[in-house]
């Protein structure tokens, strides 16, 4: 409870005890303690796991309709075997038991009056609306992350988070939650302003994009520095939000680079400022990986997700810019690449786990990256995706890679050979399916 639940925000140290969760869900208690097992006790995990999965099926035919059960699937989600792909149909199914629940049509919040209610009631009523307002966040974040749809509609409930955070029945992990809320409210609306590629071009809309997206800049600026101050500074809520407001800035100033990067007017095509905050971005999470690795052992998996996207970009923004910006930048992405994967391999994490699988697929994507921009530079035509071995396709879905790349998809790079939307597609779903990952999942407060 203490060590995994403050990077999930979900459940309430006084409400969720060992006993209390005896008495009321089975099923969420066997979830919690696999999670416990796999970070704590690996050899235990699988039993637990197990145990979990039967009783999850058994739910599911008995129709079971629960905050306790919504809780469990979305825990069962968060630190998952790397070949499990469920988390996108879970999270769909338990969003449909909450509105089944009538979770959606909660009221704006509103002060209790002590007289009104005890201190019980109140947290249990915390509880409902906690759960349906990190459902919101898992949904937009998916959504985000995959180009898939989301399910929830803001409301006055969801928007009204900030004074829910500020109760006094509020707990400490209530604000790691609100400033992600607020986040999601905040990136569902830029995206929605930018619209489509395509309705972008149409409309002549790219040499005004960078005004939008600096002003949107500093709204993620004032967001990141108000939650900063309110995060407890020894847990690891600092790390986080710095790290899903980076990843959200890298996400929005690489949306130009789709339309900017396979231009062969090299004067007009690179406009410096998007791709300098994209690239920074970029290599500002793997800093804050370094400097924040005490907290990388026990971080579930949308974290390792959006670190390999990170190194990912990177290493394409070396293969499709200038030569003139990949001799100045090159020098510091390796260097930041290399040194996550010492972090990550220093967590002294058992075989197969996510700190152990991110640890090679950054070393598995600078050695090849570097392979592809010396078979460039020699004339080869050849892609990586010929040298790679075959991967288990369960593993991966290489229609997913779209959207684990999707800030440089689409991408014709003139003079490089690199088709983004062919081969080197194939190559980047067979290196992270041979690091264990899915960008369809686990991609929770991203």
């Amino acid at each position: 409870m203490t060590t995994l639940n403050p990077y999930i925000s979900q459940l309430d140290p006084y409400l969720h005890s060992f006993s209390r969760v005896r008495k009321k869900s089975a099923f969420l208690l066997t979830v919690i303690l696999a999670a416990a097992a796999k970070a704590f006790n690996p050899a235990l995990n699988k039993k637990l796991r197990d145990h979990a999965e039967d009783m999850l099926a058994d739910s599911f035919r008995r129709g079971s309709k629960s905050i306790e059960t919504a809780q469990a699937i979305m825990i069962m989600t968060y630190w998952k075997d790397p070949e499990d792909t469920r988390a996108w149909m879970y999270l769909g199914y338990i969003i449909r038991m909450g509105m089944e629940l009538g979770w959606h049509r909660l009221a704006p919040y509103s002060p209790k009056a002590p007289d009104v209610a005890t201190d019980h009631g109140i947290r249990e009523a915390r509880n409902l609306e906690r759960t349906w307002l990190v459902l919101f966040v898992y949904d937009r974040s998916m959504s985000l992350q995959t180009g898939k749809p989301w399910m929830i509609e803001r409301s006055g409930f969801i928007e009204s988070v900030e004074a829910w955070c500020k109760d006094p029945a509020a707990i400490s992990n209530d604000r790691l939650l609100g400033a992600l809320v607020t986040l999601r409210l905040l990136s569902s609306e830029v995206f929605r302003l930018l619209g489509s590629r395509s309705n972008r071009a149409r409309a002549g809309q790219l040499h005004t994009l960078e005004s939008l997206l600096a002003i949107i800049n500093g709204r993620i600026e004032e967001w990141e520095t108000r939650w900063l101050k309110l995060a407890g500074q020894d847990s690891c809520h600092p790390f986080l939000i710095q790290f899903y407001g980076t990843h959200l800035r890298l996400q929005l100033f690489s949306l130009p680079l789709q339309e900017t990067l396979g231009e062969q007017d090299e004067g007009s095509s690179h406009r410096m400022e998007v791709l300098w905050v994209s690239y920074s971005s970029a290599l500002e999470m793997l800093h804050l990986i370094c400097r924040h690795s005490s907290w990388l052992y026990f971080a579930q998996d949308s974290v390792h997700v959006m670190t390999a996207y990170s190194a990912a970009f990177l290493i394409k923004l070396l293969m499709s810019a200038p030569d003139s910006v990949t001799r100045q930048i090159e020098p510091a992405i390796r260097s930041a690449i290399s040194g996550a994967a010492v972090v990550f391999s220093q967590q002294a994490a058992p075989p197969g786990s996510s700190c152990a699988l991110q640890a090679k697929f950054l070393d598995n994507i600078t050695t090849r990256g570097q392979d592809q921009r010396i078979a460039v530079e020699t004339g080869e035509q050849a892609t990586m995706s010929s040298t790679q071995p075959n991967c288990d396709d369960s593993r991966w879905d290489s229609s997913e890679t779209a959207s684990f790349i999707a800030p440089m998809r689409s991408a014709d790079i003139t003079g490089t050979g690199l088709t983004f939307e062919s081969a080197e597609e194939a190559t980047w779903a067979s290196l992270i399916a041979e690091a264990g990952f899915s960008a369809q999942d686990g991609v929770f407060f991203g």
